[in-house]
């Protein structure tokens, strides 16, 4: 069966269930976003809001990258769909551009200030930037 391409949260809401956390990560082979559920795609889409969010990186999958110089899945955000609504009570204050760049940084990082970011009360994912909400810098 097809995976289907949807356009918003809302769309999602139908191939997930909403009571189990879903992973999203950047698919560099189709230039979207994939939105995966118990080790399964579910669908694509260009972007997605999660709510109550981890930023994991597993080291093993970077060290494969860093070793052999080819990308694969192994960093993600972790969360559940949220209502996007929700976000709109939001100032762009509120907001921070994270980015992951195996080769670079261990973690996800807040664009301008470099600090680890381990967890976001919300996060908006775009195909090329991703946007969060942070609840706290990792301080290791």
């Amino acid at each position: 069966m097809k995976k289907p391409f949807c356009q918003n949260n809302k769309e999602i809401l139908k191939h997930i269930d909403l009571a189990k956390p879903i992973r999203a990560y950047r698919n560099l082979h189709r230039k979207c976003i994939s939105i995966k559920q118990e080790g399964i795609v579910r669908c694509w889409t260009t972007n997605v809001v999660l709510e109550n969010c981890k930023f994991i990186v597993s080291k093993a999958g970077q060290k494969r990258v860093r070793d052999e110089k080819k990308k694969n899945v192994h960093a993600y955000v972790q969360g559940a769909l949220a209502k996007v609504r929700e976000t709109d009570l939001l100032t762009a204050d509120d907001w921070a551009e994270s980015y992951y760049n195996p080769y670079h940084t261990d973690t996800f990082q807040d664009v301008i200030t470099g600090q680890p970011i381990t967890e976001a009360k919300f996060v908006d994912i775009w195909v090329e930037k991703t946007y969060c909400s942070i609840l706290s810098h990792n301080t290791d």
